[in-house]
């Protein structure tokens, strides 16, 4: 491509040909040829401004300065050798620049004549601070855009002043606002700097020029409002005290991003939307590159809503400028690459026009020129030959636009019902039979009770007007999807069960309303499982899950759950609260997409245990990894302890945890304990405390995190009894004690319970101490006989307290010829040979010891193959009944060869126990 002369530029823009006539300086080639390191422009404009002898002379620099650069970004953008990335930075920058170093001149000025703010709570001196919204906030400022500024302060106060002319802090920032905008507005010789809009300040040109951070706090509580919500994600403190920036974006980031999945703020920018359609129509704006159909708006609203919808849990969409923005949405999954590809294309290419048409004559505008003159210096400057070449690429990236904004905007429950007597039916107080006759359901009266019961209870009757209104959108789809779910009265029913939980919290009808799929999602749910169902009445956050079939239905491997949950330590660490609820929303979400992908099929029994049992690894190592920077943060580190050997502290899983068979709703059996290091030794904080009682405080933090009531509920029922000694024993011990102990004291059943442990947390190092003993120990020869006495001794005494089989039920668990039996014959057969065959201590898993005590020879195939899918089909039905909050009892006409089976070989391995 040729190189674009000067002539070429002037040609193209009547601004830089007129201010280079003025001053041929700024055309020089040493004004415009070289690109400003980061930070440099604010830094110099900053230092020369706030060092202005007087108010005239700051006016008049402030011009200077903004001819200047104007003049340099638009030769370089029209030459092509800035980036459009270049381009809106030093437009951002260059706004930076001016108003910091005229607002600290200013606020030196006032400081010396009414003295200096000082807040009545801190005690502190007070600077104000700008907020940039918008194109400024976002550093994506266009070539002649007015800026939209917001003036906080921290707190309200006096001035402290010598000369008794002390003023309220509130007149203090006001006036200064008042000075700032002044010097920014005027027009003077020179021209003027920016028109400056603060119409988005808490009650708009009505309130204050500026107010006190607990003034904002109160505002947007009580009277934010959602287009407001959409004028924050871009909110950046561009001048005044940064230090206190962090402070003031803790108040706003709660109005802005919600903790839950917000739809809610799909309806509102649809709203504004259509608000901004009316005026476009009126206006006449069709061809506005910015507000017109398939223009840069709508770029914008279909990235802020992402935003704004899952900004609350996705901490990485919570930035303010939209490029990365859309990076971040692809690696979120919420958009895919190559709309990615094509919306950011499309937006380079209308800012890029949008600069050139500002570029002309450095005036505001948007809109496409109809003069033929006008339109092919456009369409040069742009790359085209001609101004039809131009609009037909102009128009291909508007039209790929529109119909994406169709997309994410498009009205689900518009597109979904079509059956007007059926929505008509829906806004009415009660439901018959009759306005149901569409929708072809086999039991159309038991629907319409199921309704309008619903209509009369409590949770609906006091429910806002916002919310029932919410509720009728919702339900014309609702019954339409209804028709097409089996069990469609159970489903309907546990479905109104949690719409009846959420009628408080009507944001999660919205969900629903806009996902269509999570109406599916729900009905089936729910009509497979009375405990899913329960479970979105007790967690209504977990209803976001149902919005991706790809993800509801696939839940992560081991290695992405630690992945997440690290994650989730290094986002909230030192936050207990935030931390304690962060991890409990995020395990149940866990234990709620195995569960669909269990009952919908998508998951084969025998992995349903290992994905549980990830999940509760996950959390153990996340808690874990949490309570050692607690200890490090209070009391250092473990006297002894070496980097190299890695964190010593272990946490051992028993039972179906070690066994790695988890099922719905299992507590965790586990034992803490600590390696290689001396109880006595001290460990090397500002409070040291001996090993043995750092530990301690460790295991016990693991405990409260996992076990504390939370509005999230727990993370697991923990016991720890298995431990040396019970309940009178340690909390947590060294691994040479707990060595000790195993060898000297325990009792036979805890050599049984030894069998299905794994080191869950700890070191490589930690862990493999842990395996090396517990392998050694299991693999000790061992009197047959005497053992066989204690393990059936230790059955019968398990049955006959826990066996709750009757004449017409079997216990599934510990009924005869159950799990438990299997378990028990298993325990006996490693600890009875592992001493001749060492593979026998290389599992804790039930399925594969049986599967290495069959390739030992101790039984044949037959007869381990027989156990193993008594075993599997057990277990499979456990898990239906937990999902459907039952018992693990079953009618006694089920399972009679499997129990028959079992309970013959007890008999012929352990002796018959009748």
């Amino acid at each position: 491509m040729h190189e674009i002369t000067m002539e070429q530029v002037a040609d193209w823009s009547q601004f830089v040909a007129r201010e280079g006539g003025r001053f041929p300086e700024l055309l020089l080639e040493d004004h415009w040829r070289t690109e400003y390191p980061a930070g440099e422009m604010v830094s110099r404009l900053h230092t020369a401004l706030v060092a202005s002898a007087s108010l005239a002379q700051l006016n008049q620099l402030l011009r200077q300065f903004r001819r200047a650069e104007m003049v340099r970004i638009a030769i370089r953008d029209l030459k092509g050798l800035a980036d459009l990335a270049e381009t809106l930075r030093d437009l951002s920058d260059l706004a930076d620049g001016l108003v910091s170093g005229a607002l600290d001149w200013h606020y030196e000025q006032f400081v010396q004549r009414y003295g200096l703010p000082i807040g009545q709570e801190s005690g502190e001196p007070q600077k104000m601070l700008v907020l940039g919204m918008g194109k400024l906030g976002g550093q994506e400022l266009n070539f002649s855009s007015d800026i939209d500024l917001i003036f906080v302060y921290p707190e309200k106060g006096q001035t402290q002043s010598d000369s008794g002319r002390s003023l309220a802090n509130d007149q203090f920032f006001i006036r200064l606002g008042q000075a700032l905008n002044k010097s920014l507005t005027e027009f003077n010789a020179d021209g003027t700097v920016y028109r400056v809009d603060m119409r988005l300040r808490p009650f708009g040109q009505s309130g204050p020029l500026a107010v006190s951070f607990a003034e904002m706090e109160t505002y947007y509580q009580v009277h934010g409002r959602a287009w407001e919500r959409y004028a924050l994600v871009k909110a950046r403190i561009i001048a005044g005290d940064q230090s206190q920036g962090a402070a003031l974006f803790d108040i706003l980031r709660p109005f802005v991003y919600r903790k839950y999945v917000d739809f809610s703020a799909i309806e509102a920018l649809r709203d504004l939307k259509t608000m901004i359609n009316a005026e476009v129509q009126k206006k006449a704006m069709h061809h506005n590159v910015k507000l017109g159909p398939g223009g840069i708006r709508e770029i914008e609203f279909i990235v802020q809503a992402f935003q704004l919808v899952h900004g609350g849990r996705e901490k990485t969409l919570q930035g303010r400028c939209l490029r990365p923005m859309l990076q971040q949405l692809v690696a979120k999954q919420y958009l895919d690459e190559p709309i990615r590809q094509q919306l950011d294309q499309a937006y380079v290419f209308l800012r890029r026009a949008e600069n050139r048409l500002q570029e002309w004559s450095d005036q505001q505008t948007h809109d496409l020129p109809d003069d033929a003159q006008a339109q092919m210096r456009l369409a040069q400057s742009m790359g085209f030959a001609d101004y039809p070449a131009f609009l037909a690429a102009l128009n291909a990236h508007r039209d790929f636009v529109q119909a994406e904004f169709d997309t994410v905007f498009a009205d689900a429950s518009q597109a979904a019902v079509t059956d007007q007597v059926l929505k008509e039916a829906c806004l009415s107080e009660e439901i018959a039979e009759v306005d149901l006759q569409s929708l072809s359901l086999p039991d159309p009266q038991a629907v319409a009770n199921l309704l309008n019961q619903f209509m009369q209870d409590r949770a609906y009757t006091h429910a806002s007007a916002e919310a029932i209104d919410r509720f009728k959108a919702l339900l014309p789809m609702l019954l339409t999807e209804l028709s097409g779910t089996d069990n469609q009265v159970l489903a309907l029913e546990r479905s109104l069960k949690v719409i009846s939980s959420v009628m408080n919290r009507s944001v999660y009808l919205v969900l629903l309303k806009e996902n269509r799929s999570a109406i599916q999602h729900l009905l089936q749910l729910c009509a497979l499982s009375a405990w899913m169902g329960e479970v979105l009445v007790k967690y209504p956050a977990l209803l976001d899950q149902l919005i991706d079939a790809s993800i509801l239905y696939e839940p992560l491997e081991l290695s992405g759950l630690k992945r997440e949950a690290s994650a989730l330590v290094a986002e909230t660490f030192d936050d207990d609260e935030a931390f304690m609820n962060g991890i409990r929303q995020w395990k149940q979400a866990q234990v709620f997409r195995v569960a669909a992908a269990d009952i919908t099929g998508h998951l084969p029994i025998m992995k349903v245990s290992d994905y549980l049992t990830w999940t509760a690894e996950a959390v153990l190592e996340a808690v874990a990894d949490y309570a050692w920077q607690f200890m490090q943060k209070r009391s250092g580190l473990p006297g002894g302890f070496e980097a190299q050997a890695g964190r010593p502290f272990l946490i051992i899983g028993y039972g179906k945890l070690g066994g790695i068979e988890l099922g719905y709703g299992s507590d965790l059996d586990i034992v803490f304990l600590y390696d290689a290091l001396a109880p006595s030794a001290r460990s090397d904080g500002a409070k040291p405390l001996e090993n043995n009682l750092y530990f301690m405080r460790l295991a016990q933090k693991v405990i409260s995190l996992l076990t504390t009531f939370m509005p999230t509920g727990i993370l697991y029922e923990v016991d720890t009894r298995l431990r040396p000694n019970g309940a009178s024993g340690m909390i947590v011990t060294d691994l040479a004690s707990f060595q000790a102990y195993e060898e000297n004291k325990a009792w036979v059943w805890e050599h049984q319970a030894l069998v299905r442990t794994r080191a869950i947390v700890g070191s490589e190092t930690a862990k493999g101490h842990f395996e090396a003993f517990k392998k050694g120990f299991i693999a000790q020869a061992r009197d047959l006989t005497a053992l066989k006495t204690e393990v059936v001794a230790m059955r019968r005494k398990m049955r006959e307290s826990l066996d709750k089989s009757t004449a017409n039920q079997f216990d599934l668990k510990q009924g005869r010829g159950g799990i438990v039996d299997i378990e028990f014959m298993v325990q006996f057969w490693v600890l009875g040979f592992s001493h001749r065959y060492p593979g026998l201590t290389d599992w804790s898993d039930n399925i594969r010891l049986l599967e290495t005590i069959k390739s030992v020879g101790i039984l044949t195939d037959a007869q381990a193959d027989q156990l193993i899918e008594a075993y599997r089909q057990y277990r499979n039905r456990y898990h239906r009944l937990a999902l459907q909050n039952e018992k693990a009892l079953v009618p006694s006409e089920e399972f009679v060869a499997e129990r028959e089976a079992v309970a013959h070989f007890w008999h012929t391995v352990m002796e018959d126990l009748t």
